[in-house]
């Protein structure tokens, strides 16, 4: 009897639950949206934390923008995803929460007083959890990418509108005509000067080669004013009694106002850099030298003192580097093969041959006969070889530092 009441219970239940209102039930579900005057405040202390360290003046919420800066990250929250590309400030009319279809035109709509020489804006998108979110620690991670940290650090921005919807991020920064500044000019810089922890450019490519040429760490020159011209750049560091000089890419920001340089080479974590400068701005030449200290982080191969975080761990065998051999190969730009029937490896470079094979201690260098302290060694599906034997038998040097437990290869070519 008991369980047909309970069954009774069931089929009377699902029958009835079509009736509940479910809109109150999802109702009651708020999604925090990032627009609140608290985050936004601990946002506009972040932005004005690191300006204050570059030297410029702080920046101020102006309700205007702030507004525009909600209207588009409700749009981009509706519209785009975390992969889009293009632009991302421009909206299309017809599409869900459209305002304008420009910042500029957004701006204007919102109803920012004062004639406007100039709006800026960067769109973030990212998936986060509502409940993770934290717009301060959102304006530290901004300020890492070159492309993004523009309108919060340009100096000639003095008012901005920050905004988060979902996975959307808007900052909105407005150059007003009375807030243009005039010469002299003045330059300011980011990472900024004593500056410590700073992003060292984690790549992770599969390609040995492609790690060294890719690209890593962002500085940022600005100016207070536009005229921009001519500019020289220099970064170096120091490894031991060795001068490393870091080749850099130049590029104008889109404001004008400054310019970008990429370090052409991942940078070394926990060092020290030195970055120098000149440029034209103002109608005299702007001289600016700064240091900075990468983020440390652990690394255990590096080439030319760049750290290769994309190598796999080093195998130790009785006090001997092993690596394997795609990799090491790979990396000095060598070709390689195996034949899998005679267990050997072949390598050629430059006129170059040097022939092993697994677990034999003797390896031929252009037909030569030469002993190995460690044989390579086949680890699963991978064939290791000693990193000491092959670098020097390409010409370069190499050195094990066991308090930093890493290994330094110095090819000679920087």
């Amino acid at each position: 009897m008991r369980k047909r009441w309970i069954l009774i219970g069931v089929l009377l239940l699902m029958a009835i639950t079509p009736l509940i209102d479910v809109t109150k039930v999802q109702a009651a579900k708020v999604l925090f949206d990032g627009t609140s005057s608290a985050e936004q405040l601990k946002a506009l202390a972040s932005i004005n934390k690191i300006r204050q360290q570059m030297g410029l003046d702080e920046v101020k919420l102006d309700p205007a923008l702030v507004k525009a800066a909600i209207n588009h990250a409700r749009y981009a929250n509706a519209n785009f995803t975390i992969k889009s590309e293009g632009d991302l400030s421009i909206e299309v009319k017809g599409r869900e929460f459209f305002t304008q279809q420009t910042p500029k035109e957004r701006v204007l709509t919102s109803g920012l007083s004062g004639e406007v020489t100039e709006i800026m804006e960067t769109v973030y998108m990212k998936e986060r959890a509502y409940d993770e979110f934290d717009m301060a620690s959102e304006i530290n991670e901004l300020a890492v990418m070159h492309d993004r940290r523009e309108v919060m650090l340009t100096p000639a921005v003095a008012s901005i509108g920050i905004a988060r919807v979902g996975k959307s991020t808007v900052i909105v920064g407005a150059v007003k005509s009375e807030g243009v500044m005039t010469t002299p000019a003045t330059a300011s810089l980011f990472p900024y000067d004593g500056m410590t922890r700073v992003w060292s450019g984690n790549i992770y490519k599969m390609n040995a080669q492609q790690l060294i040429q890719g690209e890593a760490t962002t500085l940022t020159v600005f100016s207070s004013l536009r005229d921009v011209a001519d500019i020289k750049a220099k970064l170096s560091t120091q490894a031991g009694n060795r001068h490393i000089s870091i080749p850099l890419s130049v590029k104008k920001l889109n404001s004008g106002y400054g310019y970008v340089l990429t370090a052409q080479r991942q940078l070394r974590g926990d060092r020290e850099y030195t970055a120098e400068v000149s440029f034209q701005s103002g109608g005299e030449t702007l001289v600016k030298k700064w240091t900075f200290k990468t983020s440390p982080f652990l690394y255990q191969l590096n080439i030319d003192d760049m750290p290769l975080l994309s190598a796999p761990p080093l195998n130790i065998v009785n006090g001997i580097s092993e690596v394997p051999m795609r990799y090491l190969f790979e990396l000095f730009g060598a070709r390689v093969e195996w034949n899998k029937a005679t267990r050997t490896i072949t390598a050629e470079k430059n006129g170059l041959s040097l022939k092993m094979t697994i677990d034999d201690h003797t390896a031929y260098i252009n037909g030569q006969a030469v002993q190995m302290n460690s044989p390579p060694h086949l680890y699963g599906y991978s064939t290791y070889v000693p990193l000491r034997f092959i670098s020097e038998t390409f010409g370069y040097d190499v050195e094990y530092d066991p308090i930093e437990r890493s290994v330094d290869i110095w090819t000679g070519l920087l």
